[in-house]
């Protein structure tokens, strides 16, 4: 059918994803990115990895939706595809993101220090400044 797209159990129309998906994704980033600080503040930090983790994922859709791509369409595989695309499209960020995904398993599965989620938010803005830079997009 034109205009459909098929992912295993369900479809949507390819027409309707449009630039307000990079808004909505932006939103979602900003909100996550204000959630990571304020738990951090709070001495939540078990919180502060999930969150920080989110809030780039959250700016990466937003950019790659003003490419037309959509990695939260495909959950089983949506992780990797995220990472690698955002690899490639903003090399200089890889460092940072290996360190925020390491953070992000030590902070929610073993609860770790605040010099380990201070890491993760620092991580966590050098991505979206980077981000911000090169895409034009804000975050922040």
């Amino acid at each position: 059918m034109p205009g459909k797209a098929k992912c295993k159990n369900f479809s949507y129309n390819q027409e309707a994803v449009t630039v307000g998906d990079s808004v909505h994704h932006s939103r979602m980033a900003r909100e996550k990115r204000e959630g990571a600080l304020q738990e951090y503040q709070g001495g939540r930090f078990t919180n502060v990895g999930d969150l920080a983790f989110k809030a780039v994922e959250q700016a990466i859709e937003a950019v790659a939706s003003l490419e037309g791509l959509h990695f939260h369409l495909r959950p089983r595989v949506a992780h990797a595809e995220r990472d690698r695309w955002a690899r490639n499209a903003f090399p200089g960020i890889s460092a940072d993101l290996n360190m925020l995904r390491g953070a992000y398993g030590d902070l929610g599965y073993d609860g770790l220090n605040g010099r380990r989620a201070r890491e993760a938010l620092e991580a966590m803005e050098r991505i979206l400044v980077e981000v911000e830079k090169r895409a034009g997009v804000r975050f922040r």
